[in-house]
C-alpha cells in the first residue's frame, strides 16, 4: 500500500495518507505534509522532538497535528522526515519526530504551505485499512 497521494486542487492542494492502522495513517500524513514542502529524501534523521496534539474529535486532531507540525517548521525551522505516532486516541496524539533543520544548501523549497484547512477533511477506516484525507492552504 502506497503512504499517500498527492491531490489536485483548482485553489490548493491536498492528499490522502493511508495506513493499516490509525497511527500509521497519521504519521503518512505528516509526511505528506511534508512532501509538499520539500523532497523527504533530503532530511537527515538528525534530531528528534517529542509531539503532541489535542482535539475534540478525531477529524480535528488530524488538523492539529498537521498545523503543530507546520508550525515547527515555520517558528523553528524543523523539518521532519520520520514519524513514530506512539500514542493516538481519539481526543490526542502523542509522536516522536525525526529530522532537521531547514537549510537552504540541501533542502529545495516546493511549496510555502500556509495552513491545513477543513476543506474536504476525512477520516476513516476503510477495508484496506485507514484512510485521511487532507487539503492546505498554499
Amino acid at each position: 500500500m502506497q503512504p499517500f497521494r498527492v491531490l489536485e486542487h483548482t485553489a490548493d492542494i491536498g492528499f490522502e495518507a493511508f495506513g493499516a492502522t490509525r497511527k500509521e495513517a497519521f504519521a503518512n500524513a505528516a509526511r505528506a505534509l511534508t512532501h509538499l514542502m520539500v523532497d523527504l529524501e533530503t532530511i537527515r534523521p538528525q534530531g528528534k522532538l517529542s509531539l503532541r496534539a489535542e482535539a475534540s474529535d478525531l477529524p480535528n486532531l488530524l488538523v492539529n497535528w498537521l498545523s503543530e507540525i507546520l508550525y515547527l517548521f515555520d517558528a523553528e525551522g524543523w523539518l521532519f522526515r520520520d514519524f513514530e505516532v506512539e500514542d493516538l486516541t481519539d481526543h490526542s496524539l502523542e509522536a516522536m519526530a525525526r529530522g532537521e533543520k531547514f537549510d537552504r544548501t540541501r533542502h529545495r523549497a516546493k511549496l510555502l504551505v500556509k495552513a491545513v484547512t477543513y476543506h474536504q477533511l476525512d477520516v476513516r477506516k476503510t477495508a484496506q485499512g485507514w484512510r485521511a484525507q487532507v487539503y492546505v492552504d498554499i
